[in-house]
């Protein structure tokens, strides 16, 4: 508990505009000697409240992370949740506003992996929807509705759990999920190492709907498939590759990583 309220404190530090959450009256930040003025809507607010700045601020490039963004609402979530201090629900609904306004994509209701100038707005090119990612918001919207009771948010993590099991460019036609499939097992990259989180989000949504049973059944089916893909197709004794269509190729490390979260997410599911 003390590292998770540390590293939410470091997310936090108001004198640091690198780990800082954009706040509502926080019109301007100071870069390099330089006063730089947010974009505001009608009210005077700017628009990216809530977001939380990348690393390594210039005044050519004060962008809003959708990666710092997801993982300071889920983590301001389950801290709210198990202290009660009100300090991390303000922030929980400050960056899930800004996740919901920002940083899903339309066309698939998934999390994207982007930066957005908190200058001008403007998102930077190349985003696209990322399956961690989708799986972190997944599970920090799913704790945020348990503790605000309500519902749209609970709609938001269900809607974007459905959109996630049933995109294609993640899958295979048979349904295993598979990322960069072109690479190496030996590549380490965040894409694969963490695709697991998926899972693990899909875990937490079902166990805190279980009377949903269409969904309950749906992610229990899916992540069924993810298993059974994973310890019969890509493993050999108790080391598992990275690429779960088989065959496995290994051992690494990140692998290993991968595999763990799915690992969890079965048995948490089939109520082991």
């Amino acid at each position: 508990m003390s590292r998770a309220v540390r590293h939410w404190s470091e997310y936090t530090d108001s004198n640091d505009p690198t780990k800082n959450v954009l706040k509502p009256n926080n019109v301007m930040i100071q870069i390099s000697s330089s006063d730089c003025y947010f974009r505001l809507d009608s009210s005077g607010v700017p628009q990216l409240v809530g977001g939380v700045f990348a690393p390594n601020l210039d005044k050519n490039n004060a962008s809003i992370s959708s990666i710092k963004t997801v993982q300071l609402m889920t983590l301001s979530s389950y801290l709210t949740e198990c202290t009660g201090d009100k300090k991390y629900l303000e922030i929980a609904l400050l960056t899930a506003n800004c996740i919901k306004t920002w940083m899903i994509d339309s066309g698939t209701s998934l999390i994207k992996d982007c930066l957005i100038d908190a200058l001008s707005a403007k998102e930077s090119d190349g985003a696209v929807p990322s399956c961690h990612l989708t799986g972190l918001a997944i599970e920090g919207f799913t704790v945020l509705a348990c503790l605000t009771r309500d519902d749209g948010w609970r709609s938001l993590a269900i809607d974007m759990a459905r959109s996630a099991m049933l995109f294609s460019e993640w899958h295979t036609p048979d349904g295993i999920l598979n990322l960069c499939s072109d690479r190496a097992a030996s590549d380490d990259t965040h894409v694969r190492t963490f695709k697991g989180m998926l899972n693990r989000g899909l875990m937490v949504a079902y166990e805190r709907n279980r009377s949903n049973e269409p969904f309950c059944t749906l992610v229990r089916s899916y992540v069924n498939v993810q298993f059974n893909a994973l310890y019969e197709l890509s493993r050999v004794q108790s080391s598992y590759g990275i690429d779960w269509r088989g065959p496995y190729v290994g051992p690494h490390g990140h692998a290993q990583v991968a595999a763990l979260d799915t690992l969890v997410a079965a048995i948490g599911v089939n109520d082991v």
